[in-house]
């Protein structure tokens, strides 16, 4: 089959991403960007490696281009403007030529937190338990672009229109087979995408699909041209389609399955995608094989992908430092110093890696039961935490203060630390005044000696850490006794979604940052971040308005209305702050560019491994 690279660095039409910290790079548009609030000192040096600096806690990114920008950026945000026109298939780039020559008969190995859990990447919440463990075998439309995750290229769709009016794409679908042999057609991006925007069922993590695609409207022009209308102009809609969840599914597969079928088993669903499910040995690892059918031919270009599952933070800590696998299967679950410290200790063998503030970290209320079906008593619990303590000593000092939206796009530091549950008190501490307010909510709900609750837990370390000092300083403020009940991360979420526990906790991460993003998870309905579809009307009517908004001013004033909302501390969701993400791989992985986001480029099959390659040695910077 010949060998077709999907690659299009204008295809970034609406997406407005953040690249590095609070910057939101929609790449290659030939439309001017809308810039807001820039401070940039810039410096351009022709065709030489240079090391680039931005501030708000951000370490220095050695870059190599043809135009290198040296920048000090103060909460830049940049959008682009929507582009009509055709966005073709561009050469494939020559780093595919590289990993072929470099082609490794063998497996690379990972280490990973979790077993699987839900298999279907629709119905799915979870990074570890159902995009990791399952995506491999699936593509989407379009993805964020391997080597540089600030931009979109094609995956199936090897080109597309977009209208004048903004309100209609055109997909031309590339000539791919599903892995049972059976040819990829439009009829099955039709099916996907309506899959993807079905109401009245759970839908992990592609229900923002709803705000521009109506379910129904997308037709096949042919087997392979796809035309989707959309309900209005997206500012969007290109940055969700890439994102790693709108997986493309084989129809003929899925319609003879029910959601059950494919949840439980590998084998009851197959994708267009570079690896081949081979086998799955519960608590111990899961294994792929290279898809020799794959239409981007010659990816992947390593022969097995096998992943460990080692539940014991220690022992996975331990598995990098040995040798015993080439990598941490995603950025998350760990903190950078302890990625350092694997390099230092492995002499250099395994490279830390880091990102910007990606992942945020929070818990649920169930607030379909007492005694958090009583706003007062949600809003109690929310004054009442001493999140720097929390954050601080989970997180050792790599966290970030931020409440619902992304750090800096709404509010500032300052603006936080301002706002009830964020105060300090004159020696450190929560704010005295906001713990008796919450006190006297408990009060007027009927329960001011103190109540008894059950906390739903997921086993990582720094869920486990939050949870201890949230149970701590609920008891010592306000009388309540939490039962800890700590799980793996498929009952966790079986758990969050039942309702079974009074809160819930576990950290998140984002798309990409952009404060939709937000919202599509913890404010629609019917969606595993929001298991009893908690709302308020007027949020909903924001939300809305935000959906059909391009204007970018307009936009943020939208939002800064729904933080005052969300600040009022009575929803389902309470806010502990923002972290980066960290993670590893052996000095001898090749061609990785570590995403900033944690719900993208997680195929792995872009990387070689390179026997060859230089060590850096113990002491060399992170990966970024």
């Amino acid at each position: 089959m010949t060998s077709l690279w999907i690659w299009n660095k204008k295809a970034v039409l609406y997406a407005p991403l953040i690249f590095v910290l609070l910057f939101a790079f929609a790449c290659g548009s030939s439309a001017e960007p809308v810039i807001v609030e820039k401070e940039v000192i810039r410096e351009v040096i022709k065709e030489v490696p240079v090391i680039k600096e931005v501030i708000k806690e951000v370490p220095k990114e050695i870059i190599v281009e043809k135009e290198v920008v040296r920048e000090v950026v103060k909460e830049v945000v940049v959008f682009a403007t929507p582009v009509a026109g055709v966005h073709k298939v561009a050469e494939r780039p020559a780093w595919v030529d590289l990993g072929a020559k470099k082609h490794f008969n063998g497996a690379i190995s990972f280490v990973h937190r979790a077993n699987p859990g839900f298999l279907d990447v629709h119905y799915g919440a979870s990074s570890t338990t159902t995009l990791l463990p399952s995506g491999p075998r699936f593509n989407q439309l379009l993805q964020y672009d391997p080597t540089a995750p600030d931009q979109i290229v094609g995956d199936l769709g090897e080109s597309w229109e977009v209208s004048e009016d903004g309100m209609s794409y055109t997909f031309h679908i590339a000539e791919a087979n599903w892995q049972d042999g059976v040819p990829v057609t439009a009829d099955d991006i039709v099916f996907s995408l309506d899959r993807m925007a079905q109401e009245g069922v759970t839908r992990g993590r592609v229900t923002a699909i709803r705000d521009f695609y109506q379910r129904g409207t997308a037709k096949a022009i042919d087997d392979r041209t796809v035309v989707m209308p959309l309900k209005n102009p997206s500012a969007t809609a290109l940055g969700w389609l890439a994102v790693d969840y709108y997986k493309i599914y084989a129809r003929h597969v899925v319609e003879s399955k029910n959601q059950d079928e494919l949840n439980c088993c590998f084998e009851n669903n197959i994708g267009s995608g570079p690896w081949v499910f081979k086998e799955w040995k519960k608590g111990d690892s899961y294994e792929y094989e290279r898809n020799a059918d794959y239409f981007k031919n010659p990816i992947p270009f390593y022969e097995t992908h096998k992943v460990y599952i080692i539940k014991d933070a220690a022992r996975r800590l331990a598995s990098l430092k040995t040798g015993q696998v080439q990598g941490w299967l995603v950025m998350g679950g760990t903190t950078l110093q302890d990625m350092l410290q694997v390099q230092k200790e492995s002499e250099g063998l395994i490279r830390a890696v880091s990102s910007g503030a990606g992942a945020v970290r929070g818990f649920w209320f169930n607030t379909d039961e007492p005694p958090f079906d009583d706003p007062r008593v949600r809003k109690a619990v929310y004054l009442t935490l001493d999140r720097d303590e929390i954050m601080s000593i989970t997180h050792k000092g790599e966290n970030i203060v931020g409440n619902f939206f992304p750090p800096g796009y709404v509010e500032t530091e300052a603006d936080i630390l301002k706002l009830p549950g964020f105060r300090r008190g004159p020696d450190g501490g929560s704010l005295p005044g906001d713990i008796a307010d919450a006190k006297k909510l408990l009060a007027e709900a009927g329960l001011p000696d103190g109540f008894d609750i059950t906390f739903n837990v997921d086993g990582s370390k720094q869920s486990r850490t939050e949870a201890e000092l949230i149970a701590a300083q609920l008891k010592d403020k306000l009388n309540i006794n939490t039962d800890l009940q700590v799980s793996d991360r498929a009952t966790f979420y079986t758990g969050l979604r039942d309702g079974t526990h009074n809160l819930s906790t576990i950290g998140t991460g984002l798309y990409f940052l952009e404060p939709q993003t937000v919202l599509v998870q913890w404010y629609v309905k019917d969606t595993l971040r929001n298991p009893h579809n908690w709302e308020k009307p007027r949020l909903n009517e924001l939300m809305a308005a935000e959906s059909k908004e391009l204007d970018q001013v307009a936009r943020r004033e939208l939002y800064k209305e729904m933080a005052d909302i969300l600040n009022e501390g009575d929803s389902h969701y309470v806010v502990l702050g923002w972290t980066g993400r960290a993670g590893a791989v052996d000095y001898r992985i090749q061609n990785f560019k570590p995403p900033y986001h944690p719900h993208t480029l997680w195929r792995w099959d872009q990387i070689w491994w390179d026997p060859d390659a230089k060590n850096f040695g113990p002491d060399a910077p992170p990966i970024r």
